[in-house]
């Protein structure tokens, strides 16, 4: 099964509730065991659903924050901020759930909110948001190869000693495209009837498969343990 497939198995409703326990998990539990234990799990559900390099790049990063943590500080080696790495094994844990809301495709979350009966107001604010983040990312792209082309961009040192050029040239034109950006989705989702007071019916199924069940299983058995201990 490829990666998009495997994506788009899993229920909209088991993404957002999976991120939801991360945050629980991730600022409640005070076992660094119980916390490395909810990591090692998301690692696995990435991987499973194929997203295994960016698993690997999270445990690496989350590694080196808690091995710093606990072995350098400590010790009174402060090259890096205590506060910088605490923010990361914080934050780590909700990124990683996240990050699979974020591959998803928008639809079967927009699904989702239809199904809770949210407010038609917080759905178009909530839609804009989740299609402008890869709308925005792709931009970023075609503004750096656009400065790359014209020359304004060369090596990371170049761009990090001409700080006020790189705004410039790069930051600038990605705020104007970002008001622009933010009002087409906007736009969009009003004319495909975001609108409209008539029930609406989703290309996406909210059913929940074995691995939904699963899922969810796992993470509230997690959560209680860390809880606990």
């Amino acid at each position: 099964m490829g990666k998009s497939r495997r994506i788009e198995s899993i229920s909209g409703f088991t993404s957002l509730f999976l991120t939801l326990i991360a945050c629980t998990v991730s600022f409640f539990t005070k076992s660094y065991y119980m916390h490395a234990l909810f990591v090692l799990f998301l690692s696995i559900v990435l991987i499973y659903f194929g997203l295994i390099k960016q698993s690997i790049i999270y445990v690496l990063i989350y590694s080196f924050a808690t091995f710093w943590l606990l072995e350098m500080v400590p010790k009174g080696v402060l090259i890096i901020s205590p506060m910088l790495l605490e923010m990361i094994y914080k934050f780590i844990v909700p990124v990683m759930a996240g990050y699979l809301s974020f591959r998803m495709p928008s639809g079967k979350l927009i699904a989702v909110f239809h199904k809770i009966y949210l407010p038609k107001s917080i759905i178009l604010i909530l839609m804009v948001i989740i299609r402008f983040i890869p709308t925005i990312l792709g931009e970023m792209r075609t503004i750096f190869e656009a400065m790359r082309v014209r020359g304004f961009t060369g090596s990371i040192m170049k761009m990090l000693s001409h700080p006020l050029k790189t705004i410039e040239y790069a930051f600038v034109p990605l705020i104007f495209r970002s008001i622009k950006v933010g009002d087409e989705l906007a736009v969009s989702a009003i004319v495909r009837g975001i609108e409209n007071p008539s029930k609406k019916n989703c290309y996406y199924s909210t059913k929940f498969a074995i691995t939904d069940y699963l899922i969810i299983l796992v993470s509230i058995s997690l959560m209680l343990v860390s809880l606990i201990f």
